[in-house]
Formats: C-alpha cells, sequence, structure tokens
C-alpha cells in the first residue's frame, strides 16, 4: 500500500507501558476508568443512535454538554471501506456475492465490542453497488444495492449497544456526482451526511467530502455544508483555556502523502484543500482521519504558524488495492490489483491524549487475533 505514518508500538506492548491505550477501555492519565459516552442514546421512535445515525446534523448523547468538559484522554477505532461487493466487481465476478467482506466486518465489530472504545466510526463506502439515482450512472443494480444495504444494517446490529457506530458517506454511498436524490437515500438509510459529535472535551466534525469533490448536482447542498462547517469552528477559539482538540472526518482525503501533491482521483484538488486546512488548523484540528484509498497513507500539514494538522489515510477493512508500477500512485492508473483477507485487511486503533496528541496503530485482522489470544492468555 503507502507509506505508514503515526506507527506507535503494538497495543500489547503499548498496554504494559502506558494504561490509556488498554485494551479494557479508555482510562485517564491517572489510571481512573474513563465513562463512555453517557446512556444509549436514542432517535425518535425509540431507535439506538449508536447505529450510526445523526439528526438535526447532532448525535444524540454525545454533545457539548455530555461531552464538553475539560479534555481527557480516550481511544476510538477507526475503519473505512467495508464496502460490500467490491471484491466481486473489482474482478468482474456477478452474482457471487459479499460473504468475505461481511465476515471482516463481523471481525472488525468484534474487536470493537473487545475494545470497547469512546466510539467506532467507518470512514465512507459502506457498500459497493452505484446509487442508481445518481445522474448519468448506467448500470446500477438497484437490487444488488438494496441488499448490501440491508446486509450492512444488520451487521453493525452486533456493535455493543454502548458503543457508538459512526458511518460518514463515501463515494460509493452517494456517487461520485452526488445529488439531493442520492443524499436522501443515504439519510434515510444512515443518518446525516454531516455532522459533529463531543468525545472527552474533544470536538469532531464528521464532513461530506464527496460535496468537496464534485458538487454539480449538489451545489446548495455544498453551500450549505459549507456555512454548517464555518459555524461550528466558531464554537470553538484558539484561545479556548484549555484549548479543544478538533478531528475531522472524512471518505476522501485532502491529500494522500504530501500536502502540495498534484490534484488527482484520490485527493481532494488543491485549491480547496489548502485553505480548508489553514482552516481547521486554525480552529484547532490535530487529526483528519479519512479512507478511499484502500490502502495505508498520510502525512503532516504545517500551516504558516508551523503548528500541524495530520492526515491518516486508512487501509479497508475489505479489499485492499495495490500499487501498479509506472502508475500514477494518487490516481486510478496507479491501481494495480486488489488483495483482502485476515493477513491485509484491518482496521486503525486511535488514542487521544489530554493535549490532543495523537497515537495510533494499523493493525490486520491476523495481528489483532494474535494480540487477544495473547492478551487472554496472560489474563
Amino acid at each position: 500500500g503507502g507509506a505508514e505514518v503515526g506507527v506507535v508500538q503494538s497495543l500489547g506492548q503499548q498496554a504494559a507501558e502506558e494504561a490509556p491505550f488498554s485494551m479494557g477501555g479508555p482510562e485517564s492519565d491517572q489510571g481512573e476508568v474513563l465513562e463512555r459516552p453517557v446512556k444509549k442514546p436514542r432517535l425518535e421512535g425509540g431507535k439506538p443512535a449508536s447505529r450510526g445515525f445523526a439528526t438535526g446534523r447532532r448525535l444524540a448523547g454525545m454533545g457539548r454538554q455530555e461531552h464538553g468538559g475539560p479534555p481527557s484522554p480516550f481511544q476510538f477505532v477507526q475503519m473505512a471501506d467495508t464496502q460490500f461487493g467490491m471484491e466481486d466487481s473489482f474482478k468482474g465476478r456477478v452474482g457471487s456475492g459479499w460473504t468475505n467482506e461481511v465476515r471482516l466486518f463481523r471481525q472488525a465489530i468484534d474487536v470493537v465490542n473487545r475494545m470497547k472504545p469512546a466510539f467506532a466510526i467507518v470512514c465512507g463506502d459502506l457498500i459497493d453497488e452505484w446509487p442508481p439515482e445518481e445522474y448519468g450512472r448506467e448500470g446500477a443494480d438497484v437490487e444488488k444495492r438494496e441488499q448490501q444495504e440491508r446486509d450492512f444494517k444488520e451487521a453493525i446490529q452486533h456493535v455493543d449497544a454502548d458503543i457508538p457506530l459512526l458511518c460518514v458517506c463515501g463515494n460509493h454511498d452517494i456517487g461520485d456526482r452526488p445529488n439531493s436524490a442520492t443524499l436522501r437515500r443515504f439519510q434515510q438509510n444512515f443518518g446525516d451526511d454531516y455532522f459533529s459529535f463531543w468525545c472527552h472535551g474533544a470536538k469532531c466534525l464528521v464532513v461530506n467530502s464527496s460535496l468537496w469533490k464534485d458538487d454539480r448536482d449538489a451545489q446548495p447542498q455544498r453551500a450549505e455544508m459549507d456555512a454548517w462547517l464555518d459555524r461550528e469552528l466558531a464554537e470553538v477559539r484558539p484561545s479556548d483555556e484549555p484549548p479543544r482538540p478538533v478531528l475531522v472526518f472524512s471518505h476522501i482525503p485532502p491529500f494522500i502523502y504530501d500536502a502540495h501533491e498534484k490534484d488527482e482521483y484520490f485527493n481532494l484538488d488543491s485549491s480547496l484543500r489548502l485553505p480548508l486546512m489553514e482552516k481547521l488548523r486554525a480552529h484547532g484540528a490535530v487529526g483528519w482521519f479519512c479512507g478511499h484509498y484502500h490502502r495505508n497513507a498520510g502525512g503532516i500539514f504545517r500551516n504558516s504558524d508551523g503548528q500541524e494538522l495530520e492526515v491518516v489515510v486508512t487501509g479497508a477493512v475489505g479489499v485492499q488495492i495495490k500499487d501498479k508500477e509506472g502508475g500514477e500512485v494518487l490516481g486510478k492508473s496507479g491501481i494495480g490489483g486488489s488483495t483482502i483477507g485476515d493477513e491485509v485487511s484491518g482496521l486503525r486503533v486511535v488514542r487521544v491524549g489530554a493535549d490532543g496528541r495523537l497515537s495510533h496503530r494499523w493493525q490486520t485482522f491476523t495481528e489483532l487475533k494474535r494480540e487477544a489470544a495473547a492478551t487472554s492468555s496472560s489474563s
């Protein structure tokens, strides 16, 4: 895949040396167990909001009132590109299903339930089949799309009810050219396409990066999100004491390796990404977590004052993409095939310190199983 950033020791090693990254749930630097988000949030009709469904651009039970106190350490699990059906579509197979991707996602859910993080988040491309409502999209299979949506929603019912599972929209979820109909479909199935929440004193922003990538059919929605983002950032002032760390989550990364890299398929245009990252960092953003690339990558953006914003591009729970020699690594010509399975697919565990410092590690499912076995045998 790509260059790995922010790698820390294995969680097993770190748990022995640094209590806040323990497998038994987040703890503070003083060793006491931190409370995870307050009682299970509910939506209208009594549905649990822990299933990733935000409404009114908010996540119930994870607002400033519940989580706006002084920053304290916590950990979360970041996943990306579960993308039910990609293995088949990538290999040109028809009708053989997505059992492998469902199996890997269920393993990821088992990891989440065992670790008991403050929250878990899937950074887009929940499923593979394109939305039939996208303008100019030919050959979208309506029945397949509906089955993938059902299978994803069934899988997330296995997440522990006390652990919020948040869903970010990706280009396969709302289309390369999103419009009001594709956005409505996502919102009806998985909640708001962008929203904010608080977690242990940190402000978290989930954004719809596809609106920044191509807004030809959704210019009013793009304008609404841009205005919303400005309002959300205005709530966090650089003069706040103690400073409030801001975390950003999207599907498409602002960049893959370097803030000044050329514009390509897998990143956001530099004319947007550079001023956007300047603005985010000025309001305390310390980390931007993304998917889309199906490989691990990322880097550091430094603003004009030398302050840093880390961009973390996380590989897939499902299909990983291989680099193509001689191709453009930032674009489609750099796609050289695919691979999937316990040895290559995985997720990322992230620890946020009270000072906003980030430490994180990508782990394959094979590594996670090995770690769980070692932990259980030593306990």
